[in-house]
């Protein structure tokens, strides 16, 4: 029975064994590790959980199935097995469970156990190089609401627009006339009269046209 019961320990990752405890296939997750650039699979242990726990009627009928007993014919193999199991460790053997470990006495009461999975880890690493995608876009949920990572990038830092110097020309213009504006009043005072025509009008002497009569 050994051999179904590691099968259904492997397939469920859980096995209940009244009087000697749950075992449990536990899964460290894969972890990244930066300095050798690779991805470290995923480490498998099997450990022992004292308790009492009852199987499930799911594992009476998968066991039945794999024994060719009934239903009934399972529960009393079963728990006749698990009592022999108990009994055969607290008198002080070992017991060595292919592919899952050794059970043997511990303190009065306890029964010990070494594992065959511990930290096992059964594929390779994997390289692990960083791509970085510039202006990659992708979806960010903000409260109820979903944007996109250039929005949310342009909203918390928010681009200056290009400023308009349209005005520059007539800014010039206008410095240009007051700095020439300037250099004349300088040389020709700042009176009114300065800013008026200067030069001098005569008048002409008219042709006679006409004879005066005696």
């Amino acid at each position: 029975m050994y051999q179904e019961l590691y099968a259904y320990l492997i397939l469920h990752r859980q096995l209940n064994v009244p009087g000697i405890g749950t075992f449990l296939v536990e899964r460290k997750p894969a972890e990244t590790e930066f300095t050798h650039k690779q991805i470290n699979p995923s480490a498998y242990s099997i450990v022992l959980q004292q308790g009492n726990a009852a199987p499930s009627k799911r594992f009476f009928n998968w066991l039945s199935d794999q024994l060719t007993l009934s239903y009934h014919e399972a529960i009393v193999q079963f728990n006749g097995f698990a009592i022999d199991l108990k009994n055969h460790v607290l008198s002080g053997n070992k017991v060595m469970w292919n592919d899952v470990g050794t059970l043997s006495k511990g303190k009065p009461g306890e029964i010990k156990f070494e594992p065959v999975l511990k930290q096992s880890i059964f594929d390779k690493p994997v390289s692990a190089v960083r791509v970085i995608r510039e202006n990659a876009v992708h979806h960010i949920r903000v409260g109820e609401e979903e944007k996109t990572s250039a929005e949310m990038n342009e909203w918390l830092h928010p681009s200056e627009k290009e400023k308009s110097y349209w005005w520059a020309p007539a800014l010039i213009a206008a410095i240009v006339l007051f700095i020439i504006a300037g250099i004349y009043f300088s040389q020709m005072g700042w009176s009114i009269s300065s800013a008026a025509n200067q030069q001098k009008l005569s008048p002409q002497q008219g042709t006679v046209n006409y004879k005066a009569l005696p």
